[in-house]
């Protein structure tokens, strides 16, 4: 349902990595989101700005456009 509405949106396609949380989100999505919202905002030695910031390196050398 959340896909349908995200592609008849008039805007550009949707990211892939969106498209990939929202289909079939109880197997992937959920616990994707779950875990990644721990690991860039959960107890850690580093802030969120360098948590950030390094998730933006590796999705540059991986020539990921997000």
């Amino acid at each position: 349902m959340r896909l349908q509405v995200i592609a008849e949106t008039p805007t550009e396609r949707p990211l892939d990595v969106v498209r990939t949380i929202v289909y079939r989100s109880e197997l992937w999505g959920r616990p994707f989101s779950d875990c990644l919202q721990q690991l860039m905002r959960g107890p850690s030695a580093w802030s969120v700005g360098e948590r950030e910031l390094f998730a933006a390196f590796v999705s540059a050398q991986n020539q990921c456009p997000f």
